[in-house]
């Protein structure tokens, strides 16, 4: 088939698709039109408002679940997609400010999935694993298998994929940082950390990270290392301090300059200037501790993740 004939095909696969119902592209063989029921392209229609409807899907011959909550938008409207990692035995409880993420999901557009770890896991393994080369990818696996499933239903943009995350769900968040950074746009968290010497963190492109921590936690501490249930799961090492974690992702990140802020009740770092125009942002939070604090600096939790995490697209793709 010469140009002139694809051509004339295309403007009337075009001008036809009204009434056939088809989408057209150009199959694998170039000299062929391959067609496209629109109703399969999930970006033609709108979609319609869901609020914490419990999902499974198999990953690695396991059922896993998750939680979805989708906004209510028009047809080719591209929705990012936030998902939320809870924090360690709390998986079947809501997820910190479910409520209010969501609300604003629907003002701004956003779909929100929340993840649930397997419960067959033992206390030793952790419920989401960490430093997954040096043990499993199958949490990894489940976060990409979310996105993929998902996008087959619903117009999820993939340049704007987002984890957060809360205490241990807030450590595997470093493990999308570093493991599906060439999907991923940014990650935001709270009370958090990772290993002081990771198996594996290469960057393909610039990742978005906030992090969020009390200083006064007593379960994942702001100023010193620490084993990983004392050593019981091997594979996983020593924890960094915070500080060490952020000075960590500033030279990953080849960051040029750095603002700092310090006041009675924050310290509030910020590591600009980095590849792909990321930023490198940190809340220390003077007199807190574990619990998930319902605003930091007078702007609430929720809204100030999302606020960073909307910034950030993965150019890439």
């Amino acid at each position: 088939m010469n140009k002139t004939l694809i051509a004339t095909s295309i403007i009337f696969l075009i001008a036809s698709s009204s009434i056939s119902g088809c989408l057209g592209r150009l199959g694998e063989d170039s000299n062929e039109l391959e067609f496209i029921p629109i109703e399969d392209d999930p970006c033609m229609s709108p979609s319609d408002s869901i609020s914490q409807s419990m999902n499974s899907i198999e990953v690695n011959g396991v059922e896993r679940f998750f939680r979805l909550s989708v906004p209510s938008s028009q047809p080719g409207t591209s929705l990012p997609l936030v998902i939320a990692f809870h924090g360690g035995t709390d998986s079947q409880e809501d997820f910190a400010q479910q409520t209010e993420f969501d609300q604003l999901g629907e003002q701004e557009k956003f779909v929100m999935a929340y993840a649930i770890a397997d419960q067959n896991r033992t206390a030793a393994e952790g419920e989401w694993y960490l430093n997954t080369a040096a043990t499993s990818r199958d949490d990894n696996n489940f976060a990409e298998a979310i996105v993929d499933e998902l996008s087959k239903s619903i117009c999820i943009d993939q340049t704007r994929l987002y984890g957060i995350g809360y205490s241990l769900g807030a450590m595997f968040t470093y493990e999308i940082a570093c493991q599906l950074n060439y999907r991923f746009a940014a990650t935001a968290s709270f009370a958090g950390t990772m290993p002081v010497s990771p198996e594996s963190c290469d960057l393909e492109a610039g990742m978005g990270i906030m992090h969020i921590h009390g200083k006064l936690d007593y379960i994942i501490y702001y100023h010193q290392d620490w084993d990983w249930k004392d050593g019981e799961h091997e594979g996983v090492g020593t924890m960094s301090e915070v500080p060490a974690l952020i000075e960590f992702w500033a030279e990953k990140s080849e960051c040029q300059s750095m603002i700092e802020d310090t006041s009675l009740t924050e310290e509030y770092i910020i590591h600009n200037n980095c590849i792909d125009d990321i930023r490198i942002e940190h809340y220390g939070l003077q007199f807190w501790d574990h619990n998930w604090p319902e605003e930091v600096d007078g702007v609430p939790t929720y809204e100030l993740m999302w606020n960073f995490l909307s910034e950030f697209s993965r150019i890439n793709i």
